[in-house]
Parts: C-alpha cells; sequence; structure tokens
C-alpha cells in the first residue's frame, strides 16, 4: 500500500508542476493563481495545500525535484557531457535542459520574467548544486557557501542565456566556457578522490 500512496503522491506533484509550467508558458508568473493551478492540474484545493503551502512553494520545491531527477538521469551516452566524477558535472545537465526547453527557460528567466522568478530559479539552482558539491571541495562551510551563491548565479545567468540567446547558445560550448573561466580555480579546491 505505501508503494501505491507514494506513486500517487509523485503523480499529483508532477501534475502540479506540469500545471504550473505550462501556466507561465501562456502568462506571467505574477498573474498565475493557484486556482489556475488547481484547474489547469484537475487538483482539489485540499490536495495542492497537503503538498505545498502555496504556488511559491510549488514552484520552489517542484522545480528543485524536477532537476534533482534530471542530474540523477544525465545521460551517459551523450558525447559532449563531462565525466560524472567532474565537479560541473551537474551544471552541464542543467545546461541541456535549458537548451532543450528554452520555451521554460524564457518564461523562468526572460525579459518577462520577473525577479522572483529570477531569485527562485536561483535558489533552486544553490540548493541542487549544493546537494551536488557537498563534501567535493576542501574548504570550510562559509566559503562553500558563497562559493556556491557565486556559481549558482553565473549558472542562472547562463541558463537565461542558453535560452533567450540569438543565435542560441548550445549546452556544450556553454559548459565548455564555464569550464574555462572557472575550471582550474574549482580543480584546486576540490578534495582529492
Amino acid at each position: 500500500m505505501h508503494e501505491n500512496t507514494d506513486r500517487r503522491v509523485r503523480r499529483t506533484r508532477a501534475t502540479l508542476h506540469r500545471a504550473l509550467i505550462e501556466l507561465l508558458l501562456e502568462r506571467s508568473y505574477e498573474r498565475i493563481t493557484v486556482r489556475d493551478i488547481l484547474d489547469r492540474a484537475d487538483v482539489g484545493r485540499s490536495t495542492f495545500y497537503a503538498h505545498f503551502r502555496d504556488k511559491d512553494d510549488l514552484l520552489m520545491v517542484s522545480s528543485t525535484e524536477y532537476l534533482r531527477a534530471a542530474i540523477t538521469a544525465a545521460r551517459p551516452d551523450d558525447p559532449a557531457a563531462p565525466p560524472p566524477s567532474t565537479p560541473l558535472a551537474p551544471v552541464y545537465t542543467l545546461f541541456r535542459l535549458a537548451a532543450e526547453n528554452p520555451e521554460v527557460y524564457r518564461a523562468l528567466l526572460g525579459r518577462k520574467a520577473g525577479g522572483q522568478l529570477l531569485r527562485a530559479t536561483r535558489g533552486m539552482v544553490g540548493r541542487v548544486l549544493t546537494e551536488q558539491l557537498s563534501g567535493r571541495f576542501a574548504m570550510d562551510d562559509e566559503e562553500f557557501a558563497a562559493m556556491v551563491n557565486f556559481l549558482s548565479w553565473g549558472v542562472v545567468g547562463t541558463l537565461g542565456a542558453i535560452a533567450d540567446a540569438n543565435p542560441p547558445i548550445r549546452a556544450d560550448v556553454a559548459y565548455r566556457r564555464l569550464e574555462t573561466l572557472l575550471g582550474p580555480g574549482i580543480a584546486k579546491q576540490a578534495r582529492a578522490n
């Protein structure tokens, strides 16, 4: 029974996430209400509030879960992907997602996106990078937090450039640029495996 409940919870959360993203493609985040999300997802109010506090919580939690899952399921057959042991490998996956879903990333980070969406996206990226990079660097917690903050803002800016550039920037090109700029410094701080 527990497995069925977990599957139902995951399905409900995914449905709500998908509804929010679909609405983001149609209108600004500020104009989306919880009622809009409920109607699109065909989910009841009590079900929504059993999972999320509000639409901001839905955006942050469900998008972070989505990014985690994408990094975990990174395609090993992608010839442009760096080896998983490379500290910045999760960043490549984030760049690939932006290149594959430019309309979603334009809604989150494009010219029409507000500061609230920009900060929320930076928060998602920061959380995922913290999880992925934790314990991989020889630095104290304060230094690590500063590095993740710096890196997450850079990644968010690059995600926006990948999704909104004309001509588009390919994920592998953006990753190589980031690795060229930051790779030597990160490599110096990386723990020996």
